[in-house]
Order: C-alpha cells, then sequence, then structure tokens
C-alpha cells in the first residue's frame, strides 16, 4: 500500500506573517469585490465570508509549542519515574547482597545482570522490576529480605513502579502523536488560508493588469521577491489554473 504524503505548508513564510497578509488582502479583496466578481463569479458571496472564517479558525488553533510543552511534561514525569525504578531496583540488589552474601546465582535470578542494559530504558526496566518482584515474593526469598531489614512496602513498589512507568511511557507515546495529529491539522487549516489568498492574487494579475498600485497591493509575499509583471495577457481560466 502506498505510504500516506506528509501534510506540508504551502508558503515559507512564518505562520504568523501568513496570517496577517491573508488579513490584509481580505480586506483588500472586499474593498475590490465587485472588479474580482465581474470576471471570476466564483469569488461571489459566500467566498469571503469563508476565507474570513478560514483565517480566524486557523488563527485559534494553539502552535506547536503548546503541543511540545504537553509532550515535553510527559517526558519528564517518565524520566523521573524511570530514575526512581532504578533506586527501588538497587536498594533490592543491596537486601540480596546482605541476604545472600558472595551469591552470584542469587544476584542473577533476581536480574542483576542486566540491570545496566534496563536503568534508563522505559521498556526494559518494568520488566526487570516485575522480575525481580516475582523472585523477591517467593517465600525462601521474602522470608530472608525481611529478615535483613527490607520492608515488605518496598517489596511491593517493584510491581507498582512497573506499572507507574508502563502507563506512564503509554501517556509520552499518546503526547507524541497528538502533537503529530496537532501539526497536521494546523498546516491543513493554515494551507486553507493561504491557497484562498493564493486564489485571489492569481486572479488579481488579470483583474488589474492596468492598475498598478491596486495589481501591487495583491502580490502574494513568500519570502522572496516576487518575480511576475503585470499586463502577461493570460486568460481568466489560466489564471485559475
Amino acid at each position: 500500500m502506498k505510504r500516506p504524503e506528509v501534510i506540508s505548508r504551502n508558503y515559507h513564510i512564518s505562520d504568523e506573517e501568513m496570517l496577517q497578509q491573508s488579513d490584509l488582502k481580505l480586506v483588500a479583496f472586499d474593498e475590490n469585490k465587485s472588479q474580482f466578481v465581474e470576471r471570476f463569479p466564483q469569488l461571489a458571496d459566500p467566498f469571503a465570508d469563508e476565507w474570513a472564517t478560514a483565517t480566524n479558525f486557523a488563527r485559534r488553533i494553539a502552535p506547536d509549542y503548546a503541543s511540545l510543552a504537553n509532550q515535553t511534561g510527559q517526558t519528564d514525569v517518565l524520566k523521573a519515574l524511570v530514575s526512581q525504578g532504578a533506586n527501588i531496583y538497587q536498594a533490592l540488589l543491596l537486601y540480596v547482597r546482605l541476604a545472600y552474601p558472595n551469591d552470584a546465582s542469587v544476584l542473577r535470578l533476581f536480574g542483576q545482570h542486566q540491570y545496566e542494559a534496563a536503568r534508563n530504558s522505559q521498556l526494559k526496566l518494568p520488566v526487570l522490576l516485575r522480575t525481580a518482584h516475582t523472585q523477591a515474593m517467593k517465600p525462601e526469598y521474602n522470608a530472608a529480605l525481611i529478615a535483613k531489614g527490607m520492608k515488605i512496602q518496598e517489596i511491593d513498589a517493584l510491581e507498582a513502579m512497573a506499572e507507574s512507568i508502563t502507563v506512564q511511557n503509554i501517556l509520552q507515546e499518546k503526547a507524541m502523536k497528538d502533537r503529530s495529529n496537532d501539526l497536521d491539522n494546523r498546516v491543513t487549516a493554515l494551507n486553507s488560508v493561504w491557497n484562498m489568498m493564493a486564489l485571489v492574487c492569481q486572479c488579481a494579475k488579470l483583474v488589474f493588469q492596468d492598475d498598478a498600485t491596486r495589481y501591487n497591493l495583491f502580490l502574494l509575499s513568500d519570502g522572496e521577491s516576487p518575480t511576475e509583471k503585470p499586463g502577461d495577457n493570460l486568460t481568466d481560466a489560466e489564471y485559475l489554473d
């Protein structure tokens, strides 16, 4: 199957500049609407209202930094939980070493050899914590750990922290996907405004081909100096292509 195309902006200036330009062009269009409609009937009402609505809608959509702030917040919470989880696991290993000094086989059973690979991983650490909790709850190990001073609440915290990290990882992934969706929606809305403005500016080249002042009023700025000049003798249909 064909992969969906990435939605990209149809312009190169900033979103704020584009929307400001849309406001100005819309005012100029309203002031000269009759001349536009005479040559291009599709620009008759409710075109101007639809353009204004599209501009206002695009302006109300939150900028990317709002979505990024949410994503960053979820990531910070996840990092903190992973750090706490690593500390809880290290405390367990301390009690394992106290209960079973110089017993590498028991340490291995509790996953000590997996710790370095898992300590900073939101995917691997929950597995390690759950495995360690399972072993720590076995009667023979549970009694030995508690005898050395480890509290049952600390053992239960292994499972609880594993669940917290897993849930928070899901929230982080959701925030990342939400940001991507927000970006697509934002760009789609902004492109709609740009396309309506670009249509009017293209039509203006014919409508005002003999009026330099108003011709220049509808020159579209996309970060580069315009190169087209009035009087290029295109037909109405060609202007709308």
